[in-house]
């Protein structure tokens, strides 16, 4: 009977001091953060008539937040700035500065999420998109980019063929004429939240921040005869592995965005996401390669002796959209980068790959042990 008495003491306890750490020491951290001034005096005194941030949304914002939420946006989407080793989020554009606790003080629901199917939304408001063009991608996101992942939300809109006062015209498709759409007031609020996500603003325990380009490019010298560099790298291949690096380290349309996991280093996050450098599966198989760069990649693998368990996504922006000539390039760049040495991939090779897997669904993602049961020895 005293065991039972200890056991229940210790488990109260332990929920005690997890009460202790997560809710009354998140109280004493942030708990009186408020809207405060760009920038403190000498002293930390706030200058007089300073303007504060952040600001209060508007009551059509808020409204649209609260639509926003219950659409379950956030589960693809985050809203934090992080600074991730030199300030990824920052060279993507996603804001000026990484986002801080003080920048939510004035919403009633943080969604900060953990999903980034999608880009981060915290400074959409500032990255000029129009309010027809919110609208037209809330209403179907597969009429602006094709190969969206994100649901269409038809029901938020009055649709028509006819052109009216207010409406909004969503590009014809190969099967299909214009339709024109009116907002509703759900509609109207949830872009107006979208506008007004905007960390535009410095606070004291935040500055803006200026990160420089990493991507550098690749120098080549070349001799008289302009075929081969002097290390003995052809022109050709030259130029595919400075095609590959780029769209290595793009977060953009054409790119794969890949340097967000396996880091411009090629070292990957240990525990996350594993290495390219010296990879068994960067040197290996390249079929094998080529297959997880057209469907992605799912589950545990292992690396060089090592196990992960994540999801890979095919590369890309929107994910699969490479064609077989940027797959061939970056498949070629990480393996000759980093002391890597492998023979180069080819966009024909990339195009039977394709073909051979195209009954495979775009987003059906391969495992392990797929790959295994059909993988070549290495060259």
């Amino acid at each position: 009977m005293d065991n039972i008495f200890k056991f229940a003491a210790g488990i109260f306890t332990t929920l005690g001091f997890a009460w202790l750490a997560f809710v009354v020491g998140a109280k004493v951290q942030y708990g009186d953060l408020s809207p405060e001034a760009e920038m403190l005096e000498d002293d930390g005194s706030r200058p007089v008539d300073a303007e504060l941030y952040p600001k209060a949304l508007s009551g059509l914002a808020q409204q649209g937040g609260e639509d926003y939420q219950a659409l379950g946006c956030m589960t693809c989407h985050t809203q934090q700035v992080r600074l991730v080793e030199a300030g990824f989020d920052v060279e993507r554009g996603w804001g000026k500065r990484p986002s801080v606790p003080r920048d939510y003080v004035m919403q009633k629901n943080v969604l900060l999420g953990n999903t980034r199917v999608g880009p981060d939304l915290a400074n959409l408001g500032m990255r000029e998109y129009s309010d027809e063009w919110l609208h037209r991608h809330l209403f179907e996101p597969q009429a602006l980019v094709p190969d969206s992942l994100c649901p269409p939300s038809p029901f938020l809109y009055v649709v028509s063929e006819e052109e009216k006062d207010g409406s909004i015209e969503i590009p014809a498709t190969d099967e299909e004429v214009s339709r024109f759409v009116r907002p509703s007031f759900r509609a109207r609020g949830i872009v107006s939240y979208l506008q007004s996500l905007q960390q535009d603003y410095e606070l004291p325990e935040m500055s803006f921040i200026e990160v420089e380009n990493e991507v550098e490019e690749l120098v080549v010298d070349k001799p008289a005869d302009g075929n081969a560099s002097s290390a003995g790298v052809p022109d050709w291949l030259a130029k595919q592995i400075s095609s590959g690096k780029e769209i290595y380290m793009k977060a953009a349309p054409g790119g794969g965005l890949c340097f967000t996991c396996h880091q411009p280093t090629g070292l990957g996050l240990p525990g996350q996401f594993p290495p390219l450098a010296g990879s068994d599966w960067v040197l290996g198989d390249k079929e094998r390669l080529i297959k997880i760069s057209i469907n992605g990649l799912m589950g545990e693998i292992e690396v060089n002796g090592v196990k992960y368990n994540n999801v890979m996504a095919p590369p890309g922006i929107p994910p699969g959209s490479l064609t077989d000539s940027q797959i061939a390039d970056v498949l070629t760049y990480i393996r000759n980068e980093w002391g890597n040495s492998a023979s180069a991939v080819s966009a024909s090779e990339v195009a039977v790959v394709r073909a051979a897997t195209k009954d495979r669904g775009a987003m059906q993602m391969w495992t392990a042990a797929e790959l295994s049961s059909s993988s070549q020895p290495a060259p």
